[in-house]
């Protein structure tokens, strides 16, 4: 890091020289460089304590060193799992952070620094203290600096929040994390590091900050609440079972201690870390394949409640090259003039834009005739200007933009004729009067035009397409003539292209009023845009927005998700979500389904987890209770019991179904969704544990015959029951069938019966010491077993018919917020 002293020797290199290497490698040595320490999703401690050194892992080891203590060495298995969950997550989390890393690297922010006499590249973080800079249009600027020659239009909103344009010449200072609209400037570096402006600035600052995941946020309320639950239950369980006299002796506590590790580990939703941290690591991984580098893991779910995408027209629907297609004079002024004065007018500009790019390929002989000063593009303006050595001052732009006096609406005419085809026309005036405050002053004179032409990407249509079928509502927002890009938007196959408007000279609250009416806008200045996105959100859309230029900075920041193109401006890439690396707007329907697949299957498969600490928060506060009043009535599972029920029904069915493909639209929110799921079937397998176990207690008194004369009994039975309820649970979960599903529904009930045949094998045959689930199979009857086939299926019909209820309920209060 940086830290400028007060006696720090001050270089005041030549401007066409810059730095010597000496010079260069001083500054390097006595640490005056340009870097700070900047993370990408998380860091390497981060992902160590989320998959390793958690809340609920340090709760298990801790509940591991009891059972160890008891000498009950079998009913440990359950670390195994735990580790095992903290390699694979340790594993995806490093393999995706390093990714993340290696991607961010071509995304970085560059600087041009003139050294030894010439201009190189380097990364920002290199830059030193006094550096000569290169500055131009769509530059981000990595250090405070002051300019030591040209002119430039800065936007400051990433620091103020203000998006107003400022004006920036010689001696102005600059100041790191703004960017430029346009212009060029060679300055010199006046503060680097944590001495810049931008690093000192504190959480008081006006800095624009992004809505929280919702998945995460909902993840830390459930696991504090959860926490809180468990430590409370555990307090209670040992101030009752000390005070019934299971810890006045060693074999009392041995006795104990399969109940108290039974229950906490099974309230434990340890595997929902590892589902979470691997299906989001999974998807950043994927992600990568496409050539999309993410911000940070929940990007990912960003992007997949998406539905309103905002595109421009340029690098989206076309693929940002154009051609001039005619050129059209007025007047006394041909074709070979206009021709010549565009050549004059298109080498004395700084733009490089893929308008200008366009022209300067065509326009290509210039004469020696010197500009006097020059007015580049900006999205306020719509036009650019040239004033040369004969004071006649050229303008080239947008027609709407440019005082043409009466003239006007004939000129408008004549190029509606051609933007009902979808050309772009730009207007060619001239006028006597200069530029002033980055500004043309006076009326013009409309001399000629110059049609341009768009070309649709070749798989626009396909891609457009796509967004259709999977409910995502497509608006584009551009600076182009409204008309021109509805045209274009017609021939890419965007639904509602036909809804076009202008929003040349509308004010930020008519843009409001008007946003959801529209599918096409034309004429946007930066302003609107945002205005835009703001607008749609309010009316509870989930948004995200494509862009490339400095224009769309103030969108991106706005935007639930944003995208930026990698040969877009760094200030761009630097504010959005997700940066497509190859700039191909068609890989953006396997990005949105990758989000998708993560999301919906985090929250279909995270309701399996929290069935299983529901069912035992429930049952441990109701065994608790009961023990206050008969000793012997406590919970009754051991870890061991419930390996096959987590193995099968939970473990093996998330870690598979999590990975299925999924591109359907996320409704609801993430903890609503998941207790939709997991309270029916918690309230299930709960009362199939307690209908046997009143069973029990009543043959006990002689007030029914059941066949259940042992608590070992009751422990298999109700094992049987809640897995094989579990295992409908599951089915539930992956109807309606797919090839993929079906494979892993029958993998895990077979698992499931696999389990329960080799226990039994292991009870009745062998020895009971070699069966590690701790289902005494030999103290089972016939009876037993009819029973828990009644109990069971009597149990899955009411799971059913609850699910059946929940799913007309949050039918119903969708329709009615429809």
């Amino acid at each position: 890091m940086a830290h400028e002293k007060r006696d720090t020797l001050r270089y005041n290199p030549d401007v066409a020289t810059g730095l010597t290497s000496e010079q260069v490698n001083q500054r390097v040595s006595d640490k005056l460089t340009n870097f700070t320490t900047k993370t990408v999703g998380k860091t390497y401690i981060q992902i160590i304590f989320d998959n390793v050194l958690n809340f609920f892992n340090i709760l298990l080891f801790v509940i591991a060193g009891f059972i160890i203590a008891a000498k009950k060495y079998d009913s440990l298995f359950f670390l195994i799992i735990v580790i095992l969950n903290s390699g694979i997550g340790l594993y995806e989390d490093i393999h995706a952070r390093r990714l993340m890393d290696k991607l961010s690297i071509v995304t970085q922010p560059k600087a041009y620094a003139r050294r030894d006499g010439n201009v190189t590249e380097i990364p920002a973080k290199d830059v030193v203290l006094d550096d000569i800079l290169i500055i131009k249009s769509g530059n981000q600027i990595v250090a405070d600096c002051k300019i030591l020659s040209g002119n430039l239009l800065v936007n400051e909103s990433l620091l103020t929040g203000e998006s107003m344009i400022i004006n920036k010449t010689v001696g102005d200072i600059l100041y790191s994390g703004s960017f430029v609209v346009s212009g060029n400037a060679e300055v010199i570096a006046d503060k680097v590091g944590d001495d810049t402006y931008v690093q000192s600035l504190q959480a008081s600052a006006k800095k624009f900050k992004r809505a929280p995941s919702q998945i995460l946020k909902s993840l830390k309320v459930l696991f504090r609440y959860l926490g809180i639950a468990i430590v409370f239950l555990s307090v209670v369980m040992i101030v009752i079972y000390g005070v019934q006299g299971y810890f006045s002796s060693y074999r009392e506590f041995q006795t104990i201690m399969g109940s108290i590790s039974g229950s906490l580990v099974s309230m434990i939703p340890s595997g929902l870390y590892l589902l979470t941290s691997v299906a989001l690591a999974t998807a950043v991984i994927k992600l990568s394949k496409e050539k999309a580098r993410v911000q940070d893991f929940y990007s990912v779910e960003m992007l997949a409640r998406t539905n309103i995408l905002c595109v421009d027209k340029t690098g989206t629907i076309t693929n940002g090259s154009m051609t001039v297609h005619k050129i059209i004079s007025y007047g006394a002024v041909g074709e070979v003039t206009i021709t010549g004065i565009m050549s004059d007018f298109v080498n004395c500009s700084h733009d490089e834009n893929a308008t200008m790019l366009a022209l300067k390929d065509y326009f290509k002989n210039p004469s020696k005739i010197k500009a006097k000063e020059v007015l580049d593009f900006n999205s306020d303006n719509k036009y650019s200007a040239v004033t040369f050595e004969s004071g006649i001052t050229y303008v080239l732009g947008a027609a709407e933009y440019i005082n043409l006096g009466k003239n006007k609406s004939g000129v408008l005419h004549r190029i509606g004729e051609y933007t009902s085809k979808g050309y772009r026309v730009l207007v060619l005036a001239k006028t006597s009067t200069g530029i002033v405050h980055n500004k043309v002053a006076g009326e013009c004179e409309a001399i000629g035009m110059i049609v341009l032409q768009d070309h649709i990407r070749p798989d626009a249509i396909k891609t457009f397409a796509w967004f259709k079928e999977n409910n995502v509502e497509i608006k584009v927002i551009s600076g182009d003539d409204a008309q021109t890009v509805s045209e274009i938007a017609k021939q890419a196959g965007i639904d509602g292209a036909d809804k076009y408007i202008s929003l040349a000279g509308m004010s930020i609250e008519e843009v409001k009023e008007i946003a959801s009416h529209y599918n096409v806008f034309g004429r946007v200045t930066p302003e609107q845009k945002e205005a835009i996105i703001m607008s749609l959100k309010k009316d509870g859309n989930n948004v995200a927005m494509t862009g490339d230029g400095v224009n769309d900075i103030l969108a991106l920041k706005r935007a639930d998700c944003s995208i930026a193109m990698a040969s877009g401006s760094e200030a761009a890439k630097n504010v959005s979500h997700i940066v497509l690396l190859d700039s191909n707007f068609d890989h953006l329907p396997s990005v949105v389904g990758q989000g998708r697949r993560v999301i919906n299957n985090l929250q279909r498969t995270a309701s399996l987890f929290l069935t299983k600490t529901f069912f035992a928060i429930t049952l441990t506060v109701v065994f608790l209770t009961a023990g206050l009043f008969r000793k012997e009535l406590k919970f009754p599972f051991e870890t061991n019991n419930l390996y096959i029920w987590e193995i099968a029904c939970i473990g093996a069915a998330s870690f598979f179904l999590a990975l299925e493909p999924n591109a359907e639209r996320l409704k609801g929110s993430f903890l609503g969704n998941i207790f939709r799921k997991s309270i029916p079937a918690a309230i299930a397998t709960v009362s199939s544990v307690l209908i046997i176990f009143i069973l029990y207690i009543m043959q006990n008194h002689n007030a029914i015959y059941v066949g259940i004369y042992s608590i070992d009994a009751v422990v298999v039975m109700c094992t049987i029951a809640f897995t094989t309820i579990s295992v409908a649970v599951l089915l539930k979960i992956c109807l309606p069938f797919t090839k993929y599903r079906a494979i892993v529904f029958s993998g895990c009930a077979s698992i499931a019966v696999i389990g329960f045949v080799l226990s039994a094998i292991l009870s009745i045959y062998v020895d009971e010491k070699f069966n590690i689930f701790h289902l005494k199979f030999s103290e089972m009857n016939a009876i037993n077993y009819l029973v828990t086939g009644i109990v069971t299926i009597s149990i899955i019909t009411f799971y059913l018919a609850i699910s059946y209820i929940v799913e007309v309920l949050k039918g119903e209060k969708n329709n009615a917020q429809n």
